[in-house]
Order: structure tokens, then sequence, then C-alpha cells
């Protein structure tokens, strides 16, 4: 069974960095464009922000709602070319993994705690050094 467990979680670790190589690749091809990526939105009942993803640069925030996130979007971008992560991370298909002999239950239960557990457990049950485990677990 460790074998099987070691054989997942490194499946995991690799389709998590496959998925954010890709992922940084198109936001390097979008930012080469001339393109902003964004994050942000929503962040209370009214509260909004809008954030550069690269520099984390709050750009814009407020408290009056959809329209007032609405109106900064268009006032700071009149011509409509940033794209919110969101959008760039729905396009990338995510990679489910799959281990044969691993229930589906308990095989969910790993990913989660392989991308958000603690990278030095994780690299010591694996024996992959820290720094793989933690280059691995990131997010874009």
């Amino acid at each position: 069974m460790s074998d099987l467990l070691k054989t997942h979680i490194e499946n995991v670790l690799e389709a998590n960095y496959a998925t954010v190589s890709r992922t940084l690749d198109r936001v390097e091809q979008f930012e080469a464009e001339g393109r902003r990526v964004i994050v942000g939105g929503q962040i209370g009942e009214d509260a909004w922000d809008i954030i550069d993803w690269r520099t984390n640069e709050i750009l814009a925030a407020g408290t009056d709602g959809l329209s007032g996130y609405a109106a900064a979007g268009n006032d700071l971008d009149p011509q409509g070319t940033w794209i919110h992560l969101d959008q760039i991370l729905e396009e990338d298909e995510l990679l489910y993994v799959e281990t044969p002999g691993l229930p589906e239950g308990l095989a969910a239960t790993i990913e989660d705690w392989v991308l958000t557990g603690d990278p030095e457990e994780i690299a010591g049950f694996i024996g992959w050094p820290v720094e793989k485990v933690e280059e691995y677990q990131a997010e874009a």
C-alpha cells in the first residue's frame, strides 16, 4: 500500500505542476500581447477590489457593489484588454489523478493533503527534496 500511496502522491504533485506551468505559460502569453492579468472581485456584500496579479498592486477598491466594480473596470481598462485570472484557470483543464487500487474518496483526501499539507512531511514520505515538493505544490 505504501508504494501505491507514494505513486499517487507523486502523480498528484506532477499533475498540479503541469497545470500550474500551463497556466503560467498562458499568463506570459497574455502579458506578451500587452494584456494585464488581474484578480479580485467581490469580497463582501458590497466590497470589491481589482488587483494586478503579477505585482499584487491594488488598482481599485470600493464598497459600491457590482455596479461600482464594473464602472471601475471600464474606467481603468476602457479597451477591455485585461483578463481575470479566473478566466485563464477556467480554460485550463484540471487533471484528475486516478490510481488503480486506491478508492476515489481516499484519493481525493490524499490529493487535498498533498496540495495543502506540510511540504517537509510530504517530502519525507515520498523521498523528494522539500524544495521540489514546495515547487510542485505551488498555485498559479
